[in-house]
């Protein structure tokens, strides 16, 4: 009777999260489609401003990408009882994780002193939306690093054991799922970012046709 009811509380609880991950990808869904439009709309009027991502991003994708690893550690050491590996591994995911949070806070330093502003007279459609797309994220990891300043508390007080630990798988498949949302963030903001500009490309191909008839002048001049 308890396992079943047990088995209730999982489902229910996991039911509960997959709810919340999936409003986050709605939301983030939104947001991209928004910046895809309004991209597209203003680059045809020549007014959408092409900016180079900081490499501190980069740097904060390695960050996240290990916090995520040592979480998982630490999930498979508390399974094996091995409760202190599991707080080592979790402790360095949380730090880890408060690394990224700095690095984005730098990325967008460096934003500002590169004069992309999210907002005012000086701002740009495109800066705001990098503003808007890593900020969200930015409040939802600082969430999950709550969560793991929590299950860090349980750990203490023994909450959880290698038979008892739903709270923790939970909250590190949601530390999982930020991971993941921020290497597709990244990759969707690398590849707009990097994007050729329609200025150059008709500049370029301004430049091809003059240059096709100056070779084609000379080379008629000569043969005349």
């Amino acid at each position: 009777m308890q396992n079943q009811e047990d088995k209730r509380r999982e489902k229910a609880f996991k039911s509960m999260l997959m709810f919340g991950i999936f409003s986050i990808v709605m939301l983030f869904a939104g947001l991209t489609s928004a910046y895809i439009v309004s991209k597209g709309a203003l680059s045809s009027e020549q007014k959408w401003d092409f900016i180079s991502l900081p490499n501190v991003f980069t740097y904060s994708t390695f960050a996240i990408l290990l916090s995520s690893i040592f979480a998982i550690f630490s999930l498979r050491n508390l399974k094996k009882s091995k409760l202190k590996s599991t707080k080592r591994f979790l402790i360095l995911a949380l730090l880890l994780g408060i690394v990224f949070s700095f690095l984005q806070l730098q990325g967008w330093s460096e934003l500002v002193s590169e004069g992309h502003f999210f907002a005012g007279k000086d701002s740009n459609v495109a800066a705001s939306f990098i503003y808007v797309l890593t900020g969200v994220h930015l409040g939802h990891l600082i969430a999950g690093l709550i969560v793991f300043a929590i299950l860090l508390y349980k750990l203490r007080i023994n909450k959880y054991s290698s038979t008892n630990h739903l709270g923790f798988k939970l909250g590190t498949w949601f530390w999982h799922f930020l991971g993941i949302l921020w290497i597709y963030l990244y990759g969707f903001l690398l590849y707009s970012t990097n994007s050729s500009d329609p200025k150059n490309d008709s500049n370029s191909i301004t430049n091809y046709s003059v240059e096709s008839q100056c070779s084609y002048s000379s080379s008629k001049y000569l043969n005349y």
